[in-house]
């Protein structure tokens, strides 16, 4: 059996543990983490008092008093202090077991992960629905004392799981941004869309007011942007991003070759474009894509 599947080199997985851990994740993170049963799970992201994003994770629960959470990558004590940097006299535990997991996302339907999944001798197995190389996908968390074994298992069962390249090409075909390529500490969630991490209802956590004050005023400054060149090469991040007429209105963010083509994502300024608009960047042209556009 083959099918598209990727292994995160470098994730940070976080386990959270004691009486108060649910108060604090749900006072600390951005969605609504009080009614999760143990086996589901929900992206959430912590904030600064600014709403910029210093970590985006995937909460999996594993007990009322034991959670996992899983960040695709970055600084990993950045992260880990950012996840617990409010932690006074709370009972909670924020322990790095970073060196006992393999996390893969597998183009798949769940339910047909699950059975795969649930085969393997392993002390700790969670998984979720995820959207992010196709319309259909899970995330998968393994934790064991050793996760080669783990791979080993993915690797039979799933075939050989894509590059780094072809991973990322694919996202960006999908419309799919991630912590930290695209969201970062430079954006805010409202910015990249990401809106499925953000809880509206739950009352006072960090960076809330910014990211209220945005859902009200209802246009943000900037926004992540899908972009098609003609030609292909990677294009630095940071390249200025300019209009028909020559002037800067973003940067970029992120890239990937597809054939004779490259694709990015910018954060573009809004009032300066519409999708549909050309657009030059590293002297390539090309036109900015429609927010549903899936590219074969």
């Amino acid at each position: 059996m083959s099918t598209n599947w990727y292994l995160f080199p470098e994730p940070i997985v976080l386990a959270v543990t004691g009486k108060d851990a649910r108060r604090y994740l749900n006072n600390r993170l951005s969605n609504d983490l009080r009614t999760l049963q143990p086996n589901e799970a929900a992206r959430a992201a912590a904030l600064t008092s600014q709403g910029r994003v210093e970590g985006l994770f995937t909460v999996f629960v594993e007990s009322a008093e034991s959670f996992l959470l899983v960040c695709d990558g970055g600084n990993r004590e950045g992260v880990k202090a950012a996840l617990a940097k409010f932690i006074v006299a709370d009972r909670v535990n924020v322990t790095d077991i970073s060196a006992c997991a393999v996390f893969a996302h597998v183009a798949m339907e769940s339910s047909q992960v699950r059975e795969s999944v649930l085969s393997f001798a392993t002390e700790r197995k969670l998984l979720c629905a995820r959207m992010r190389v196709s319309t259909v996908g899970s995330d998968v968390i393994l934790v064991t004392e050793v996760p080669i074994d783990g791979l080993h298992r993915l690797t039979e069962l799933f075939g050989p799981a894509l590059s780094e390249e072809s991973y990322n090409l694919l996202r960006i075909k999908q419309g799919v941004p991630v912590y930290p390529d695209e969201i970062n500490e430079d954006v805010i969630l409202s910015e990249c869309g990401v809106l499925d991490a953000v809880s509206f209802s739950k009352g006072c956590y960090v960076g809330q007011e910014v990211i209220e004050r945005s859902d009200a005023i209802g246009r943000l400054p900037r926004a992540l942007e899908r972009i098609r060149l003609v030609g292909s090469g990677l294009i630095s991040v940071g390249e200025q991003v300019l209009n028909a007429a020559g002037d800067p209105i973003g940067k970029v963010l992120s890239s990937a070759i597809d054939l004779d083509a490259t694709l990015l994502f910018a954060l573009l300024r809004n009032g300066k474009y519409v999708r549909g608009d050309s657009v030059t960047c590293a002297g390539h042209a090309g036109e900015i894509m429609q927010a549903e556009q899936v590219v074969q």
